[in-house]
């Protein structure tokens, strides 16, 4: 883990970089609305509850379809990390 991580100041600054470079980087729609959420404000229960529906109705493959499609626009990069994991534990815990 970084030092950066570890920082809550350089934390914010991270932030507020990226979604900046996103915003500056944006493309396509001029209207659409992200929102992006600190990894201390959003719990992942709500999403594992989501990806294990999918799981259920539809499988692995479109819950990580599901799971990439939000990587971008709904959770940060330790978000994704972290949903991943768990995904993958999901799929060969049986």
């Amino acid at each position: 883990m970084n030092n950066e991580d570890n920082d809550f100041i350089l934390r914010q600054i991270k932030s507020f970089a990226q979604g900046l470079g996103y915003i500056l980087s944006k493309k396509g729609n001029a209207n659409e609305t992200v929102v992006l959420f600190q990894d201390g404000e959003t719990s992942l229960k709500g999403y594992k509850e989501e990806l294990a529906h999918c799981i259920e109705e539809n499988g692995f493959s479109e819950a990580m379809q599901m799971l990439e499609s939000w990587r971008s626009t709904r959770i940060s990069r330790a978000q994704y990390e972290k949903l991943f994991s768990w995904l993958q534990e999901k799929r060969f815990e049986k």
